[in-house]
């Protein structure tokens, strides 16, 4: 086997390097067998000069070329030890060809995997909630409370805030339309309807999944994370009675409350823009709304409020509680409840919605 001896001088550095990757490229058009770089001599050196020899090593490779170093000193070992020569040197392997079952299996996959999790938690639940006190395991009423006042009280400015706007601009929306007829009355029945089976409570269960929904998601992910939930298990505490129970609980009852105020308060935006603006009184309003809702329609709301809040805080704490890979797996698992709280909210809208038609 034929060799070639490439010999550094005493500097290697920014200023000599390209002679030295000269006198490579001359070795390697020769196609030796081997080229020995003899570094014995050099007495200074810095990142410049060694990054020609990486270079050089890397050319050989790609050439064919078996490349020996030889008379390094122990700067120059502990340089190349710490920026790992064989990874700078080593071609980039090529992804492997993913099919598109394969890519949708990558999909669907995760899906699965939240939707079991969901589930399994759900039941987890009901049967904490339902045969839990036969057993003398019940609700921690006072960690029930301080979750409540953080899904509740957290959210009330906002909840107000948007109740108030949106019942201002149903009004203005129905006011354009009716008052072509002479029939700026039904702007009650518009907001009254609309606000109260539809509008409040989709509102709310969107605003408690990016707010409670998240943070316990968050929570709880970080109490996996920093093992404390296994702490918490090695003490013979149950995370489920103890931690997850109360969050669902208190997520429940937040929606019923706040979509309570969001009604009340959405209605008297309405009834604002009809008094100063279509010239309704305020008792002609409460009139019509009276007579467009019944006690039937507070109970379906009020029903579906519940199931809403159920449905935020189970997906919050299933994720949370499944959290992997660290800080940004939380992160992970705090987005993902937001997105399928949401999802979720809006199909379960859509199953009451077709069964009150169905049952008529």
């Amino acid at each position: 086997m034929t060799a070639t001896t490439i010999t550094a001088g005493a500097q290697l550095d920014r200023s000599t390097v390209g002679a030295l990757a000269g006198e490579f490229d001359r070795a390697l058009r020769e196609r030796p067998g081997r080229v020995v770089v003899d570094l014995a001599g050099v007495e200074a050196f810095d990142s410049a000069g060694l990054g020609g020899i990486v270079a050089g090593l890397k050319a050989a490779r790609s050439a064919g070329v078996e490349v020996r170093l030889r008379g390094l000193s122990q700067s120059m070992i502990e340089f190349f030890s710490l920026v790992s020569v064989e990874r700078l040197v080593r071609e980039p392997e090529r992804p492997a060809n993913v099919g598109p079952i394969a890519r949708l299996g990558e999909f669907v996959e995760p899906m699965f995997d939240r939707a079991r999790a969901v589930i399994a938690t759900g039941l987890e639940v009901a049967e904490e909630l339902v045969i839990g006190p036969w057993q003398r395991r019940w609700l921690r009423l006072d960690r029930t409370a301080i979750e409540a006042d953080h899904c509740a009280a957290g959210a009330l400015p906002i909840i107000a805030l948007i109740a108030f706007l949106m019942g201002l601009i149903l009004a203005m929306q129905a006011w354009v339309q009716l008052r072509v007829f002479g029939a700026e009355i039904y702007i009650a029945n518009m907001v009254g309807v609309s606000v109260l089976a539809e509008i409040g409570p989709l509102m709310t269960a969107i605003v408690l999944a990016a707010r409670s929904g998240s943070r316990n998601a968050a929570q709880l992910g970080a109490m996996v994370v920093g093992e404390e939930i296994a702490a918490l298990e090695q003490m013979g505490i149950r995370p489920l009675r103890f931690l997850v129970a109360p969050k669902v609980v208190a997520c429940a009852f937040a929606a019923v409350a706040l979509s309570v105020i969001f009604d009340v308060v959405a209605m008297c935006g309405g009834a604002l823009f009809g008094w100063s603006i279509a010239g309704i009184e305020f008792d002609a309003f409460a009139a019509q709304l009276r007579s467009a809702l019944q006690a039937s329609d507070f109970g379906i709301a009020l029903l579906k409020s519940a199931t809403f809040g159920l449905a935020v805080g189970v997906i919050g704490c299933a994720l949370g509680l499944r959290v992997r890979g660290g800080s940004e797996g939380v992160g992970r698992a705090t987005t993902g409840s937001v997105v399928v709280g949401i999802f979720l909210v809006i199909v379960i809208d859509a199953v009451f919605v077709t069964v009150q038609r169905l049952l008529g």
